[in-house]
């Protein structure tokens, strides 16, 4: 079916075609045609009524997925599905709303969307206007970036073009950030309770030595993932408050439940359930096992060190208690070695006395959408230590090294705000400065940092899944990193004043500072070229003069204690700015007129006595004369406006999906974003 053929039916015959591919049928006109076109693109053919018995049992998870695919998928997101993202993604990217924001409002086309397939946006809406639909997107507010002004222009784009274009990290950041663009007045966020003060001899898991995505229960005896349910792609580590340096010490670490609240197809993801204990020095990665002088033992009967695994012991599961036991001797030689269940399972890793150098031991677990325990309690061991072995409990005090505590308050911890175009080097300046200040532990918060928390399913090609899912989580932590008394940089685009004052607003009470990357322009064009290759994405020139077009300088003041310049001056930057902005105006095509909706004016009945609107026209004036639209009931503005308000794609579903049927869904679109 034609495009001119979807757009020239009735909203009952579009759902009428959808209900019976078992699609959803709700929405506007625009969304049911889009939606419509992106079914019979992917070849979802309509589901006979004529099966019976085992038949319809049959074709019932076909309906699921798909119901699944259309309900939390981009409505204009249109791709070949050998180029898809999987149903796998879109479960993951059920944000609760209550995390991203205070409020909620009705899901609109963003306006990135609306670029994907103009013919029929334009089309559908003047439609849905004559016949008194409306929608948020026809809004009568005029744009308020220029970003908003360039991205509504109209480009003639046929399918296959469309299908050619592949989205990238930066298409994801860009798309998080372009959503506070609608909340004009951001509220104030309630103050977070601190996190309570611990004894220096209490030993526990460490919620300050963990991931931000890892949740310490308050005894501190067990944790879980936090976010399992929205990415079960990530895993989620976190060490113990003390280490040794010599003798024999072991940990008992206990898997208790798996979390499974999506049905997840184990033919993609063969392990979708995995603890990993073990052991690793202070100050590394909290992906145990992934980097040097860190060494775990894993549920897939997998030791893992450096990144390399090699076949040990059996597998374990829920319910199994893994013993950890390290000894260090006093030339500096360890052997580390596990046991399951109380038996034995022999040594896993020999160190020489050059491996450690000296350098503390810490237990350390890895979860993967699983909670684990830890047993606390020296007089109570779940299996027989064998001989000669203790925990850290019962070292004394001078054995045992506690790990670097938290500030003391909120006022001394640091957030540093990348600012800048893609490829400028913004997380080059931020990785060198994380490297000449350890002392401050800076969390590192950008869409690399949560890849290295993610492993790709064998066999699949989940890129740009992972993207999706890593740019989400970002938003997310940067929420919830308030809360925690830690230092942060948080290393995105961050071009746009409104996305700058939201995410700052969380940091109420920090030092907070903003670090401006803006290079000479023929440095910049060097390094775009270099990141691009590592990358391996091509960014169109129109997407990065639309960059320049909405990029605002920040400036210090009630959000931003300071300012840094580490490039040009500020002089500099300012006055290449503004060339930046002259050329973009300049070679941008010129946005296309767009018309005011207004609500309920169009196609009203006249009452004989002259008012419009028939009998409830004296309602009408009524509300107008005290200068409200009768629209306006119920709805929000100012202080409470919600920057995520037009965040469709994360409408909550419950439904069960599967990895190898989202092959079918269709994903992609023209990317118009940025990052660094």
């Amino acid at each position: 079916m034609l495009l001119a053929e979807v757009k020239r039916l009735k909203v009952a015959e579009l759902r009428a075609m959808l209900t019976a591919r078992g699609l959803d049928s709700r929405g506007l006109k625009a969304e049911l045609v889009v939606r419509l076109i992106s079914a019979i693109e992917a070849g979802v053919e309509p589901i006979t009524s004529g099966a019976e018995g085992g038949e319809t049992t049959s074709k019932e998870p076909q309906k699921s997925h798909s119901e699944q695919s259309v309900r939390t998928r981009s409505p204009v997101s249109i791709d070949p599905p050998k180029e898809s993202m999987t149903a796998y993604t879109d479960q993951s990217t059920q944000t609760d709303p209550l995390q991203l924001c205070s409020c909620t409002a009705p899901t609109a086309i963003s306006e990135e969307e609306r670029q994907q397939h103009p013919a029929a946006l334009a089309t559908v809406a003047t439609e849905d206007a004559e016949s008194g639909c409306s929608s948020s997107v026809l809004a009568t507010s005029e744009p308020e970036t220029a970003q908003e002004q360039y991205g509504a222009e109209t480009v003639d784009s046929t399918a296959d073009e469309i299908r050619q274009l592949k989205r990238g990290r930066d298409y994801y950041e860009f798309k998080e950030d372009v959503h506070y663009n609608r909340a004009k007045t951001p509220e104030l966020l309630p103050e977070p309770e601190e996190e309570a003060n611990i004894d220096l001899e209490d030993v526990r898991l460490d919620s300050y030595s963990c991931d931000l995505h890892f949740e310490v229960d308050s005894d501190g005896s067990s944790g879980q993932p936090l976010f399992w349910e929205t990415f079960p792609l990530l895993w989620s580590g976190c060490r113990m408050t003390h280490g040794f340096s010599q003798g024999k010490v072991g940990f008992e670490a206990k898997f208790v439940k798996r979390l499974s609240a999506p049905a997840l197809d184990t033919s993609c993801d063969p392990d979708p359930h995995v603890l990993r204990v073990g052991w690793s020095v202070d100050n590394t990665s909290l992906q145990l096992g992934e980097v040097e002088l860190s060494y775990g033992y894993d549920g897939r009967g997998r030791i893992v060190t450096g990144g390399k695994e090699e076949v040990f012991g059996e597998p374990f599961t829920e319910g199994d208690v893994i013993g950890c036991y390290a000894f260090i001797s006093e030339t500096g030689e360890a052997t580390l070695s596990f046991h399951k269940n109380g038996r034995s399972l022999g040594v896993a890793f020999r160190l020489n006395s050059s491996s450690l150098g000296g350098q503390d031991l810490f237990p350390h677990v890895l979860c993967k959408n699983c909670s684990v325990a830890v047993n606390l309690d020296p007089d109570a061991p779940w299996h027989p230590f064998p001989a000669g072995f203790c925990t850290l409990l019962t070292l004394p005090p001078g054995r045992r090294t506690r790990a670097l505590l938290p500030t003391t308050s909120k006022s001394e911890c640091e957030v540093l705000m990348m600012v800048g175009l893609p490829g400028s080097g913004k997380t080059h300046w931020a990785q060198a400065h994380m490297l000449q200040n350890p002392k401050k532990r800076y969390n590192l918060l950008n869409t690399d940092s949560i890849l290295n928390c993610m492993r790709e399913p064998p066999g699949a090609n989940h890129r740009e899944l992972m993207l999706q899912q890593a740019t989400q989580c970002v938003s997310q932590l940067i929420r919830r990193a308030a809360a925690r008394r830690r230092n942060y940089i948080l290393d995105q685009a961050n071009i746009y004043q409104s996305a700058r004052r939201h995410k700052m607003l969380c940091f109420h009470g920090y030092q907070r500072r903003a670090v401006v990357v803006l290079p000479a322009d023929e440095v910049w064009r060097r390094r775009l070229v270099q990141w691009q290759e590592q990358e391996g994405t091509t960014l169109q020139e129109t997407s990065l003069l639309k960059a320049k077009v909405s990029f605002t300088l920040p400036e210090q003041g009630e959000h931003l204690d300071q300012v840094m310049f580490v490039e040009l001056s500020s002089d500099e930057a300012l006055k290449l700015l503004m060339h930046y902005k002259e050329e973009a105006r300049r070679l941008l095509p010129t946005p296309p007129k767009r018309k005011k909706h207004r609500q309920g004016s169009q196609n009203r009945p006249i009452h004989h006595c002259g008012w419009r609107g028939g009998p409830f026209g004296s309602h009408f004036t009524s509300q107008k004369k005290q200068g409200r639209h009768p629209s306006a009931s119920g709805r929000s503005y100012g202080c409470s406006s919600d920057p995520q308000r037009y965040r469709n794609y994360y409408r909550p579903y419950t439904g069960q999906w599967s990895l190898s049927e989202q092959n079918q869904s269709c994903y992609g679109g023209v990317y118009h974003g940025c990052s660094s």
